[in-house]
């Protein structure tokens, strides 16, 4: 099969959105299959900079990226005000700039698909409520090409669903994949049919994964090599609630003098005023964005990892953290929950209690046993279900239904 990739951003940008993709692409080239990327020259969704190459071949992938609008303040400004009128009146007059002021808007990209779109079986957009989708979509459709999407949608999050357009393409596409059941439910709620609605999620390279020694990793990373280390490791936006992390560990540090907070990912304006309020706990270890190496050394070294996130289409750290077999804490929102089984390999709090946080991690810091058997559960889960050769086999599954509903349709 000859399939066509449309994604907002491409590697080496990082992100989960971005990691779906990649390494879809990757087991998907792997397995015989045609793959092409259309993407931006971004790595950096916050300002759409062009600074990545405009063609290039990364593990059997061809990645070809198009010059785009950058994000300047009249661009979010626009989003804004879009977003806003959009939600208060409904009127289509709104939608023009929620596209501009998302991004990326790159004209090549559109018109590459509709001189190209006859060279492919289908296209596969990722992400919807980026302008790529759309300009993917209209161009997939012009030319009667079938669409395939993988939204990533945030049921707590308005801003990735509720635009005409999006909601348009979401219910107009030929196969629709949820990362989650939880994702699939609300599709349906949207309007989207069920029998267009395909349970994905996303999938490890195990065999990539290495197996790492924690004390090793530990002394190597310049952390204590005894005592209780928890890890945070995102994006550190305000939702993914390192704000609760900070509030439970600042309350447990005095009863427990050996507990370490590790906070590792991309810095933000948020994350860095957020930090300088607890800069004199003691045990706060501050390590910014880290290097793939760097990040396994981490999630072998400590002991639990948490992210209360009261937004997310999925969750691909917390695999991470079960690949290397530690146990995991998030917020009890419907696409964790779909992935997180609750006090049998990870624990699930209310989104923005930091005093139930404590108390889990509390009771985790004193029950090594339980650590050990959550942490075995969720490897186990990893192993049977979120396979990247797993979800590649579903998406493929999806693939087949996309045509057949395309020519259904025709």
């Amino acid at each position: 099969m000859k399939v066509l990739h449309v994604t907002h951003q491409y590697r080496p940008a990082i992100g989960g959105a971005e990691r779906y993709m990649v390494d879809l692409s990757e087991e998907l080239a792997r397995r015989g299959h045609c793959v092409d990327v259309f993407t931006s020259r971004s790595k950096d969704y916050m300002t759409w900079r062009n600074e990545l190459p405009t063609c290039e071949q990364l593990d059997g992938v061809n990645v070809h990226r198009f010059w785009g609008l950058e994000r300047r303040a009249w661009m979010w400004s626009a989003l804004q005000r879009g977003y806003a009128g959009w939600w208060r009146t409904g009127r289509a007059r709104y939608e023009p700039l929620v596209f501009l002021g998302n991004g990326p808007v790159c004209p090549g990209l559109f018109t590459a698909i509709l001189r190209r779109a006859r060279e492919y079986d289908l296209v596969h957009i990722n992400n919807l409520h980026y302008a790529h989708a759309a300009m993917a979509f209209w161009a997939a459709r012009w030319r009667g090409l079938p669409v395939v999407i993988t939204p990533h949608v945030h049921a707590e999050q308005q801003a990735t669903y509720d635009v005409g357009y999006m909601l348009d393409i979401l219910r107009s596409s030929d196969q629709v994949i949820a990362d989650t059941r939880a994702e699939k439910e609300f599709l349906i709620e949207l309007g989207v049919e069920a029998h267009k609605i395909t349970i994905s999620g996303v999938g490890l390279k195990l065999q990539a994964i290495p197996t790492l020694d924690p004390a090793v990793c530990r002394r190597e990373l310049g952390l204590p090599e005894t005592g209780f280390i928890l890890l945070f490791l995102s994006r550190q936006v305000e939702y993914k609630r390192l704000d609760v992390c900070l509030e439970a560990f600042a309350a447990l540090k005095p009863h427990w003098p050996d507990l370490h907070f590790v906070v590792a990912g991309p810095e933000t304006d948020y994350s860095r005023q957020l930090l300088a309020q607890y800069a004199g706990t003691g045990g706060l270890h501050i390590c910014g964005q880290v290097s793939d190496e760097d990040k396994w050394k981490l999630l072998w070294a400590c002991d639990t990892f948490v992210l209360p996130s009261t937004a997310e289409a999925f969750g691909i750290v917390y695999l991470e953290a079960w690949a290397a077999s530690k146990p995991v804490i998030g917020a009890h929102i419907p696409s964790v929950a779909s992935l997180i089984t609750d006090e049998q390999d990870g624990f699930l709090v209310m989104p923005g209690t930091a005093q139930e946080l404590a108390m889990r991690l509390a009771q985790l810091m004193g029950d090594p046993a339980l650590r050990q058997r959550m942490g075995a559960r969720g490897r186990a889960k990893l192993e049977v279900r979120y396979t990247l050769a797993s979800i590649a086999q579903i998406v493929e599954g999806a693939y087949l239904r996309g045509l057949r509903q395309h020519r259904k349709g025709r």
